[in-house]
C-alpha cells in the first residue's frame, strides 16, 4: 500500500526561511514571490466576492428605480417612417406624439422597423413624458454583478501568473548562470590538478 506524506519543507513559502545550503537565493526569490501570488489570489478573491456585493446593490436600487420612474405608452407614428441617416444606431426614424398625464409630447424616434403613419408605437417614458430606454430587469443586477467581479478576479489572476513566469524564468536564468559558473571552476580546478600532478611526476 503506497502512503502519501506531507513534508513541511517541501512548501515553497518554507524555502524562503530555510538554512539548508543547497537553497540558493533564486530559489528563495522564487519561493518567495510563489508564496504572495498565493496570498494575493486568496486576498483577489475575498475583493472580487466584495465588488460584486457592491455592484449587485447599487445596480439592483438602480433598476428597481427605473421600474418606478419609466412608464409604457402608446405613441402614434405621425408620419410614415423614413431611413435614418446613421442605419448603425437604427434604421428608421419617424415622427410620433402621445399624450401622459394629460400632456401632448411629440419627438423623431428611432425606430428598427418601418413604419406607417397613424401605427401604434409602444414606447416607455420618464415621469416628465420624455421617452426614455425600456428599465432593465432588477435580476440584471446579478448578472451584472457578478460579470464584474469574474472580469476583475481574471485580471488580477492573470496579472499574477504573468509575474510569477517571469520570476520563474529569471530564476531559472540564474540558476542556470551559477551551475555554468561551478562547472567552469570544477574544469579549472581538474586542470590545475592535473598540471600539478604532472610538474611533479617531471
Amino acid at each position: 500500500m503506497q502512503s502519501f506524506v506531507i513534508r513541511p519543507m517541501t512548501w515553497p513559502v518554507l524555502r524562503v526561511f530555510s538554512r539548508n545550503p543547497l537553497i540558493r537565493a533564486s530559489d528563495r526569490v522564487e519561493a518567495a514571490v510563489g508564496t504572495l501570488a498565493v496570498v494575493l489570489v486568496v486576498i483577489a478573491t475575498a475583493c472580487a466576492g466584495v465588488l460584486g456585493t457592491i455592484i449587485h446593490d447599487n445596480r439592483a436600487q438602480k433598476y428597481l428605480q427605473q421600474a418606478q420612474t419609466r412608464h409604457a405608452v402608446v405613441a402614434m407614428a405621425v408620419t410614415d417612417g423614413e431611413p435614418a441617416v446613421s442605419p448603425e444606431t437604427t434604421a428608421f426614424t419617424v415622427p410620433a406624439q402621445w399624450r401622459f398625464n394629460g400632456i401632448d409630447h411629440r419627438d423623431l424616434l428611432g425606430w428598427t422597423d418601418p413604419v406607417k403613419v397613424a401605427e401604434p408605437l409602444h414606447i416607455w417614458v420618464d415621469d416628465l413624458g420624455n421617452r426614455v430606454e425600456k428599465p432593465s430587469a432588477v435580476e440584471r443586477a446579478a448578472v451584472d454583478a457578478l460579470s464584474a467581479a469574474v472580469v476583475g478576479w481574471l485580471i488580477v489572476i492573470a496579472a499574477t501568473a504573468q509575474i510569477v513566469v517571469v520570476v520563474r524564468a529569471h530564476a531559472s536564468r540564474m540558476r542556470d548562470a551559477q551551475w555554468e559558473r561551478e562547472i567552469r571552476l570544477l574544469v579549472e580546478e581538474d586542470v590545475d590538478e592535473d598540471d600539478g600532478h604532472t610538474n611533479r611526476s617531471q
